[in-house]
C-alpha cells in the first residue's frame, strides 16, 4: 500500500515507474515524479486508492506551487491516486512548465471531464493519459455514479487529439467481471484503434467493498476476448510474474518488454521495432 503523505494542497508526492500507472507502451523503465490531490468525482465503493482519494484534507496549510513541483524532477510528471481534474488549474500550469524544460506529463484518469478540459491539458502539454472504464452503464450507474458514455467520449477525444492513450479495467467480482463487458470494451475499442494498449487488471478488496479478489482465469478469459476482436496489446494487472504482464511483438509472437510486477526486466525494443522481424510497435519509447 502506498504510504499517505499531506504537502499541504496535494495529499501525495513520489517517484514512481511508468509501469505502475499502468503504461507500457510509453517509456518503459521510467520513473516520473506522481502526485495527488483530495476527493474524488466518482465514488467506487472499492477504490484501490481510498487511502488518498478519501482522507479529508488539512484545514490549514501552505501551498506548494507548481514550479516548486516541476523543479522536484529530471523527467516528469503524472497526477495520479485520485481523479487529477480536480487539480484542474494548478495542473495547466505544471503541465506547461513542465513542458519548458523538456519533460513529459502524465495522468491517470477516470475519464470524466469534459472536452474543452481535456483539450486544454492537451494545450498545456499533456502527453499520456491512462483512462479507466470501471463497467458498463449498470455498473456506474448502481456503484459509482455518472454515465460510461462521458468516459467512452473523453477516449475517443483523446486519440483525435493525438494524446498517448492506454485504457485499463479493474475487473471487480460481481461487478463488471462478465464476458458481455469484455467483449463490450474490447469492440468499442477496436473500433477506434486496435493498437491501444488495454489492461485487465486484478481486483483486490478495499475501501466499502468485499467481494473476493478477481480470479485469475476471469482475467485471462478477458485477454482472449479482447484478443479475438483484434486488439493487439492486452495485458493483466496486479498478477505479479504472469506472462501476459510481457509485451510481445504481433506479428512474429516475440517477447519484446518482459516485465516482472512493476520493473522492466529486458526491453528488446530497437527504434521501436521488434528486433526479430521488424514490425512497428505502436508507443512512445524515447523521450521526444
Amino acid at each position: 500500500m502506498l504510504k499517505t503523505l499531506t504537502y499541504g494542497n496535494l495529499s501525495a508526492i513520489e517517484d514512481r515507474p511508468m509501469e505502475i500507472k499502468p503504461f507500457f507502451h510509453f517509456l518503459p523503465g521510467t520513473k516520473v515524479l506522481t502526485f495527488s490531490t483530495y476527493s474524488c468525482n466518482l465514488d467506487c465503493p472499492w477504490c484501490q486508492n481510498w487511502h488518498i482519494s478519501k482522507i479529508d484534507p488539512p484545514t490549514v496549510f501552505t501551498p506548494i506551487p507548481p514550479e516548486t513541483l516541476v523543479s522536484m524532477t529530471d523527467t516528469g510528471l503524472c497526477a495520479s491516486f485520485n481523479e487529477p481534474t480536480l487539480l484542474f488549474e494548478y495542473l495547466l500550469d505544471a503541465f506547461r512548465m513542465a513542458k519548458e524544460r523538456g519533460l513529459v506529463n502524465t495522468m491517470v484518469s477516470n475519464g470524466y471531464m469534459s472536452p474543452i478540459a481535456l483539450k486544454a491539458l492537451r494545450s498545456a502539454g499533456l502527453d499520456a493519459m491512462n483512462v479507466d472504464v470501471k463497467g458498463d452503464e449498470r455498473a456506474y450507474e448502481e456503484y459509482i455514479g455518472g454515465n460510461v458514455k462521458n468516459v467512452w467520449r473523453t477516449i475517443e477525444l483523446g486519440l483525435e487529439l493525438g494524446i498517448h492513450l492506454e485504457i485499463v479495467c479493474l475487473v471487480v467480482t460481481g461487478v463488471n467481471d462478465d464476458e458481455a463487458f469484455f467483449e463490450d470494451v474490447a469492440e468499442r475499442l477496436a473500433k477506434l484503434d486496435v493498437n491501444v494498449p488495454l489492461h485487465f487488471t486484478r481486483y483486490y478488496p478495499a475501501y466499502k467493498f468485499r467481494n473476493p479478489p478477481t480470479p485469475i482465469e476471469k482475467l485471462e478469459r478477458a485477454i482472449k476476448i479482447a484478443k479475438n476482436a483484434g486488439l493487439r496489446f492486452v495485458y493483466i494487472g496486479n498478477v505479479p510474474g504472469h506472462r501476459l504482464e510481457n509485451t510481445y511483438c504481433p506479428e512474429c509472437g516475440n517477447v519484446l518488454i518482459r516485465r516482472h510486477s512493476y520493473r522492466v526486466l529486458e526491453n528488446r525494443l530497437r527504434d521501436g521495432r521488434c528486433p526479430f522481424c521488424g514490425e512497428m510497435v505502436p508507443g512512445v519509447w524515447q523521450k521526444r
